[in-house]
């Protein structure tokens, strides 16, 4: 297992490229990345409350990419897709899956297996932002269409989408992260482990740190494609914080990945501080001991 950062972490500076990214990337010892086109300035992109993956992308900037990570030696072993799939306006969810074929093309073109989703929020504004309606079964049903649609042209393409249960979003358990995968049907709807995301409003509690870990892998375990870094600290809210510094058990994390087969890799998450990757790197490779080797 490599151990990668998501490249949404780093603050996207006015002459910041391809390549001068990947070179930061690979300076602070990552090996890989989870990449999103709006990290970089050949993309010309800035994503939306709505939209977070650009509706084209140029062979210009395609090509960059594929440079920077050649010059490197760090594959682009998941690219962000993300878009709202439980939007209220059906417009904005058939403009996510126009874009999501784009990436698609762009993922076979780069060599990479991941695409990543949301699915996404009732919340008109924002798709990481919660709402009342996010659990009744109009917004069931409405995410259900889009995410189907979404596998349905993965399989064309040979890629594999992968989500997560995130308390802000329509799939907000492990429980319903598994409904979704058994009614959909497909291979390629996979599962994003991220710990951090699957506390919810008053369970941020060191005390809870495992048992929410083992429900996750009790309900999706297998089909864990991806694993995030992120953390939380403890409180009653819902408080990201880098890796490390805050509650999530990743010792325990990295015994149940072993356990259970996983065969891809850990991308670090939620850090936004490039002076402060190097300990969370240090973090987790301690973490997870002989697993990274």
């Amino acid at each position: 297992m490599k151990t990668g950062v998501c490249t949404t972490d780093f603050e996207k500076q006015p002459l910041r490229t391809a390549d001068a990214l990947f070179q930061r990337i690979r300076a602070i010892g990552f090996e890989c990345v989870q990449f999103a086109f709006s990290s970089v300035t050949e993309s010309d992109f800035t994503p939306t409350g709505q939209l977070e993956l650009p509706g084209t992308i140029s062979r210009e900037a395609l090509a960059a990419v594929a440079r920077a990570s050649e010059k490197t030696g760090l594959p682009v072993c998941v690219i962000n897709a993300t878009f709202n799939m439980a939007h209220p306006d059906p417009a904005v969810r058939a403009e996510g899956l126009a874009r999501l074929g784009v990436h698609l093309d762009a993922a076979k073109a780069l060599g990479c297996p991941i695409l990543s989703l949301c699915t996404g929020s009732r919340n008109p504004d924002h798709l990481w932002r919660p709402s009342p309606d996010n659990g009744t079964r109009e917004a069931w049903d409405a995410m259900f269409e889009t995410v189907s649609r979404a596998a349905a042209l993965a399989e064309k393409a040979g890629v594999t989408l992968a989500v997560e249960s995130e308390a802000s979003n329509v799939i907000d358990t492990p429980a319903k992260a598994r409904r979704l995968m058994d009614e959909v049907g497909s291979d390629r709807l996979k599962m994003i482990l991220d710990a951090a995301n699957l506390f919810h409003c008053g369970e941020a509690k060191p005390e809870n740190a495992r048992r929410t870990l083992d429900e996750a892998f009790a309900a999706y375990g297998a089909d864990i494609v991806a694993a995030h870094g992120k953390d939380i600290r403890a409180g009653d809210g819902i408080d990201f914080c880098g890796t490390g510094l805050g509650i999530v058990d990743f010792v325990y994390m990295a015994e149940r990945l072993r356990g259970s087969g996983y065969r891809g890799d850990m991308f670090l998450h939620g850090i936004y501080d490039e002076d402060d990757m190097p300990r969370a790197l240090d973090f987790w490779k301690r973490a997870s001991g002989a697993f990274t080797k």
